[in-house]
């Protein structure tokens, strides 16, 4: 689970992120390179505990021969997961071109931790890009329709900043996206002008709602474009700091600890022993709650939420049509984790398949093959279903990503889906958790790594697209469950 959380942080962190300070002249925009060059350092912060730092440097240097503005990004995150320290580093670098039409050339990012290191590198060959991707020793290459951004874009908020805008003014743009490989429109909206101390001055300070199709983040610029805060979720924040205050951080019995369980009273059966599971939980917030025909949630005028969960159910019949197939196309298609297209996938998944024709039962043996053959490992870092087939390790993420990746390489449409689960009578916890739907004639929940098809009636399923995980971390310490009624 560890593993999806740190990649979905780094993209909503580089989201985050001041774009490139500029000017506007009258008619066309103007863009004074030397003044875009320079670096800022930020402390990170979630739940407002230092969690690590960023420094964003931007220099005018050449690449193959060509004027460039380079953008680096280099960043490390510290924090505890169960008395274990880990530490994670970031650097992103970007370049545009320097002279008109200021294309984007460049884009290459680098995530390491003690167990994993992944590499990516795009770069433009015309009209294209070409994405190199190194993960765990292994390199992929492939072709992608080039960018569309420019300088232009990338200074699009301080331009529009420094025009003389009104609150409720909007501008929007063109921004890549390095991890979907395309490009996205993001949306300024000026919210209000304040005034506010910065450094023991008084300085107007504008205060601008970033939203992407992934993400949606608050900034605050003072008047010259510069960032001096910008907030995600209400969760994580980046402060503009000098360099010594922003590198300082905590002892390490101090460094801020990422709970992933929530204690329960009430419940002393196996979760595949409850038939009916009436809860009511506080602190979390119900948009991140999924609506399944498992789980129904009704809110309360006080604010907490009852959560009746079922076991998940069985199709009468089992069918899977060419026209179910195409429908959901999406969930069948290979992608840089999920490589339902590779050959040692595809070799596996006919093995496992053998002469089965019923989906269903299909779906029953991948998911068996994977609980058996996966060893169970905790912190795992493998971020791609061949290095878990490769290695035949990990935690429940690694489980869903692999039997996910299966399932599509058998023709079979399947999805992750990420929420709570509970522990055992033993325990008595609602842990962080990761399991699947596959498509069988209707969506059927399967939990690979507790051998479970259909699921029991303790998963919690949660919504954690765009910014929901950000909404779950910053409720988890205050969530509460009761267990209403067990049957």
């Amino acid at each position: 689970m560890m593993a999806a959380m740190r990649r979905r942080w780094w993209v909503l962190l580089l989201a985050a992120l001041p774009a490139l300070p500029g000017v506007t002249a009258a008619g066309e925009p103007v863009l004074d390179l030397e003044g875009l060059t320079g670096t800022e350092w930020y402390g990170i912060y979630v739940l407002e505990r230092k969690v690590g730092y960023l420094s964003a440097a931007t220099e005018l240097t050449e690449l193959d021969a060509t004027p460039v503005l380079v953008e680096t990004a280099s960043g490390r995150l510290f924090m505890k997961i169960e008395d274990e320290g880990f530490v994670y580093r970031l650097r992103f670098r970007s370049a545009h071109e320097a002279v008109a039409p200021y294309r984007l050339v460049l884009v290459e990012t680098r995530e390491l931790s003690k167990r994993s290191m992944e590499h990516l590198r795009i770069e433009r060959e015309g009209d294209e890009f070409v994405v190199t991707r190194l993960v765990h020793g292994r390199r992929t290459t492939k072709r992608v329709p080039a960018s569309k951004e420019t300088l232009y874009d990338a200074t699009t908020v301080e331009r529009f900043l420094a025009s003389g805008p009104e609150p409720g003014d909007t501008v929007s743009c063109v921004s890549f996206d390095s991890d979907e490989l395309k490009d996205v429109e993001q949306t300024a909206r000026l919210v209000e002008i304040v005034e506010e101390e910065w450094r023991g001055e008084r300085r107007r300070v504008f205060v601008v709602r970033m939203h992407r199709p992934d993400s949606t983040s608050t900034r605050r610029y003072l008047e010259d474009g510069t960032m001096i805060r910008g907030t995600l979720g209400g969760v994580m924040t980046l402060e503009l700091e000098d360099e010594a205050t922003a590198r300082t951080m905590p002892d390490e019995g101090d460094l801020f600890e990422l709970r992933r369980d929530i204690p329960v009273e009430g419940l002393d059966v196996k979760g595949e022993d409850v038939a009916t599971l009436k809860l009511l939980i506080t602190g979390l917030p119900e948009s991140v709650l999924s609506e399944l025909p498992t789980q129904r949630v009704e809110g309360r005028a006080d604010g907490a939420l009852v959560v009746t969960l079922t076991p998940g159910t069985l199709p009468a019949g089992a069918s899977l049509s060419d026209e179910d197939r195409e429908r959901l196309a999406e969930y069948l298609k290979a992608t840089d984790e999920i490589q339902a297209d590779h050959e040692r996938i595809r070799k596996r998944a006919r093995r496992i398949v053998r002469r089965r024709r019923d989906p269903l039962e299909q779906a029953r043996a991948i998911s068996r093959w994977v609980y058996r053959h996966v060893e169970g490992e905790e912190f795992s870092d493998y971020e791609t279903a061949l290095d878990v087939l490769i290695h035949l390790k990990g935690d429940c993420t690694e489980h869903t990503l692999l039997f996910v990746a299966l399932c599509r390489a058998a023709g079979l449409p399947a999805r992750e889906v990420s929420g709570l689960v509970y522990a055992g009578p033993a325990e008595r916890v609602f842990g962080m958790h990761q399991w699947a739907q596959v498509y069988v004639g209707e969506w059927v929940d399967v939990d690979p790594a507790l051998n479970q098809c259909p699921v029991d009636a303790t998963h919690i399923a949660l919504d954690t697209e765009d910014d929901g995980w950000f909404e779950v971390l910053g409720a988890f310490s205050d969530i509460r469950i009761e267990v209403l009624r067990a049957e």
